[in-house]
């Protein structure tokens, strides 16, 4: 029986809230305080110049509710919106957790407090959930495609500027095992960084991967080839897995082949929806895609009394 590579189970990570760091998320939801209420010192219930012209100050009952089905994600995120824009106090309740599907029509959360503290949080709060849910919704579509295969979904880093760490936690809700977080939890050597070394045959390319390896052992080293002429040399450098890059799946299946196992084959490039099956089928560890984050849409999400 061959075994599985030593790194796979690395590979296997998702975010969860807890992994979160809320004063981080508390200081982002600062700036999107400044975005609605003008930044300008004051109370910023009396910035809402709508609701407060029409004299709203009562209490009320609020449903954030799906107007199509979806996997929800982000509703941890309504008291914290709550907590960065209001000091008063609201009530919060829902029957779902983030990862679960909705059916359309369904409340998804309840929020009960003053009438003019809802409004204030409605747009910033609805935002949040409209665009994870939808992240995670399309993360889902993609994750049941190669899932059936034994095959895993990794998301990437294409991610919005200052939102990375909640669209990878949205893609893990929709079933997907993240990538590195950023430069710095993993060694991931692409075509620029052997461009920048002037590395040009596969000698020199082994002899590389096998000095980093011996240097950084505690940490994963993958490395990006783009010919199958590459795979062979990676291996013998020590690496613990190898990204596929712009690899038809019939090239896929010819590196699976030749891997036998001994490290960890991410395919990777261009790879949309409707090829993913057949990517799928040549049985890579993974298949690697930024599409469900940059490429979802927001889904259908309101608030109503």
């Amino acid at each position: 029986m061959i075994s599985r590579p030593p790194a796979l189970e690395k590979f296997c990570t998702r975010i969860s809230w807890e992994d979160i760091d809320q004063e981080s998320l508390m200081s982002y939801l600062q700036i999107c305080l400044i975005e609605e209420t003008g930044g300008s010192a004051g109370n910023n219930l009396d910035k809402d110049i709508t609701t407060k012209v029409c004299g709203i100050s009562n209490q009320g009952i609020a449903h954030i509710v799906a107007r199509e089905n979806l996997i929800v994600c982000g509703i941890p995120l309504i008291e914290l919106v709550f907590k960065a824009f209001s000091t008063k106090a609201i009530t919060i309740n829902s029957n779902f957790k983030d990862g679960d599907e909705v059916e359309k029509g369904t409340s998804i959360a309840s929020i009960k407090g003053n009438q003019k503290d809802i409004l204030l949080i409605e747009r910033t709060t609805l935002n949040f959930i409209q665009k994870l849910s939808g992240i995670a919704t399309e993360s889902k579509l993609y994750s049941n495609i190669v899932d059936k295969h034994g095959v895993g979904l990794l998301d990437t880093r294409k991610t919005t500027p200052g939102l990375r760490i909640l669209e990878k936690y949205a893609t893990s809700c929709g079933g997907s095992f993240n990538h590195r977080m950023g430069l710095f939890d993993r060694i991931l050597i692409k075509d620029n960084h052997l461009a920048a070394k002037n590395i040009k045959d596969a000698i020199a390319f082994t002899n590389m991967l096998a000095k980093i390896k011996e240097n950084q052992q505690k940490i994963i080293l993958e490395v990006e080839i783009d010919t199958i002429d590459l795979l062979i040399p990676a291996i013998n450098g020590g690496v613990d897995a190898v990204l596929l890059d712009n690899f038809s799946p019939q090239q896929v299946k010819e590196a699976v082949n030749i891997n036998q196992e001994r490290v960890v084959l991410e395919a990777s490039g261009g790879i949309k929806k409707n090829l993913l099956e057949s990517y799928a089928v040549a049985k890579p560890h993974f298949i690697s895609t930024g599409a469900p984050i940059h490429a979802s849409r927001w889904v259908d999400i309101g608030l109503d009394w």
